[in-house]
């Protein structure tokens, strides 16, 4: 079933007008008439059915979808700027784990170095990816990419639990499970493809950031990123719905 975030506001038993780039899609591309589609609006999902009328494209709207495909908790993942192909599969495979917000940043070893120029354009490429991303796995709520942040304005971000993954990361002697059972808000920051520098890893210890390690092979940068959004997803997910069904025990 496709799924498009609404622009304008949707109810049970009205109609959606899509816009003249979800029409191209959904008529052209997908080839949907008569097919039902699944609508957000501001979080909410809804159940519709997708027609040409009067030369327009419409969903008429049948019922509320109550699935709301969100964890509980926030998930913020930082990853450093890497080759442009590798930091958008990042981006589309962690809004598919569930990632709320993912900061793209530089560090001294990063390769890639964004142009402030291009910045604008690059950011509403990114928001597209995720965006796409986002409907097709049936999330509710699109993920906020931010503008790119430096070392030290990243450094300042907050988030319950504060992650940093890096190579001979030697760990707090907690599991992974441990630190983010029943956290609200869990941030995990990845390295470029060369790492973090000495300098640095200092620094995000200093801001509170506790080090963990992803296993003990090497990972590139973009497994990193993904893999400790699938790994965090998934444990504060269990945690939430293990302690939920405790409560209706």
């Amino acid at each position: 079933m496709q799924q498009y975030f609404c622009e304008t506001p949707v109810e049970a038993g009205g109609t959606y007008i899509f816009t003249k780039e979800q029409a191209h899609h959904a008529r052209d591309v997908v080839r949907l008439e008569n097919e039902q589609v699944r609508l957000v609006w501001q979080g909410r999902a809804f159940y519709a059915f997708c027609r040409k009328k009067d030369g327009v494209f419409l969903a008429e709207i049948t019922e509320e979808d109550p699935k709301y495909n969100e964890n509980k908790a926030e998930v913020i993942l930082a990853s450093a700027l890497i080759r442009r192909e590798k930091f958008e599969l990042v981006l589309q495979k962690a809004t598919e784990l569930g990632v709320t917000r993912i900061i793209p940043f530089v560090s001294s070893r990063c390769v890639v170095k964004e142009k402030p120029e291009k910045a604008e354009k690059v950011l509403a490429r990114w928001n597209g990816i995720v965006r796409e991303a986002a409907e097709q796995c049936k999330r509710n709520v699109i993920p906020e990419v931010t503008e790119t942040m430096s070392f030290e304005q990243l450094l300042k971000q907050e988030a319950e639990l504060k992650l940093a993954a890096y190579e001979n990361a030697y760990g707090s002697g907690e599991s992974l499970s441990d630190l983010i059972a029943g956290q609200k808000s869990v941030m995990i920051v990845i390295g470029p493809e060369g790492g973090f520098s000495t300098a640095e890893v200092g620094r995000m210890e200093e801001a509170g950031f506790v080090p963990v390690t992803l296993g003990s092979r090497i990972l590139r940068a973009e497994t990193a990123a993904i893999a400790s959004a699938a790994m965090i997803s998934e444990l504060s997910e269990q945690y939430f719905r293990n302690h939920a069904e405790e409560d209706n025990a």
